[in-house]
């Protein structure tokens, strides 16, 4: 080493260039990575400074699409909506069928007061059978936007039903025996680190959950209605008169008188009906959660009884 330095020093005295070491500039792959870890630690400015020079007026390959998105992503988190508008007009533009940044460029749209084009975007989501909307109701102005009186007419009328058939025991038209990879190459839910179930979520939250036995046979579905009320545009579909928002009262008077009753250690109350195949638990939560002090339905569990 202490040559090496020597023979570096000589060459410069006289003048000759001196090898260096020098690592290769980084590649657009290895920059967008880099801010993607920036951006998840909300270091927006530090991101979009990043990736600003490498955006690109051709977005047709990956890599310059790619870089213009998470660019338009950063602006928006950093609050600069005009900036992040620019860029996600031309990433929307490019490849028009992928839902994130749309739902970014309708909230940047909104906030900017641009509502007809925020409802077109909305729409547009809708008429797709878009089923995550968490983007959609979680930025920025998203209680305005709601309470938007086309809005709640778009969710009306692009509503979906999540069937549920306990006397078929199904749900979507997926059985409790179907094998598991049939269900998550027909459904395109990932599968969970490995384990036995696969899992479909609204951004990051959990909506619903299908658990598998030893032989991957489907033996219990679990669906958050909390989740799948607020993050999705499903609807149930269960029985005559019920919601994501039903009752008790309302449950029992469209199911008839169920076969058991019974309350968790924090005091949920679980309703149970058997079907010749599988059982059917509604779960409420605790009187008193509501505006009107009511119980609450928070959970939808349809298991095989054969388990």
């Amino acid at each position: 080493m202490v040559r090496h330095v020597v023979f570096v020093a000589i060459l410069c005295g006289l003048g000759l260039p001196a090898w260096s070491e020098e690592a290769p500039p980084a590649t657009a792959e290895e920059i967008l990575e880099q801010a993607r870890s920036m951006a998840a630690a909300n270091r927006y400015s530090e991101a979009l400074a990043t990736l600003e020079p490498l955006i690109h007026d051709d977005l047709s390959d990956e890599i310059s699409w790619e870089i213009a998105a998470e660019a338009g992503r950063a602006a928006f988190h950093q609050g600069k909506y005009r900036r992040a508008n620019e860029i996600l007009r031309r990433v929307v533009h490019a490849r028009p069928i992928v839902v994130e940044p749309a739902l970014y460029l309708e909230a940047a749209s909104y906030v900017l007061g641009d509502h007809r084009q925020a409802f077109e975007i909305f729409e547009a989501v809708l008429q797709s059978q878009g089923q995550d909307l968490y983007l959609a109701v979680t930025l920025p102005g998203e209680k305005r936007f709601l309470a938007e009186p086309e809005i709640q007419r778009l969710l009306l009328r692009y509503a979906q039903p999540l069937v549920i058939r306990p006397e078929s025991a199904s749900i979507q038209g997926i059985r409790l025996g179907q094998a598991r990879p049939q269900i998550a190459q027909r459904q395109g839910i990932e599968t969970s680190g490995g384990g036995s179930s696969l899992i479909a979520r609204a951004g990051p939250l959990m909506t619903w959950i299908l658990s598998f036995d030893d032989q991957e046979q489907l033996v219990e579905f679990v669906l958050d209605t909390g989740h799948l009320d607020r993050y999705t545009p499903f609807t149930l579909d269960l029985s005559e008169g019920l919601s994501w928002t039903s009752s008790p009262i309302d449950c029992i008077g469209s199911l008839g008188p169920p076969q058991r009753t019974s309350a968790t250690s924090d005091g949920a109350l679980i309703l149970t009906w058997d079907y010749p195949e599988p059982s059917l638990d509604l779960v409420f939560s605790r009187p008193n959660t509501d505006d009107k002090g009511a119980a609450v339905l928070e959970m939808i569990r349809l298991y095989s009884r054969q388990r």
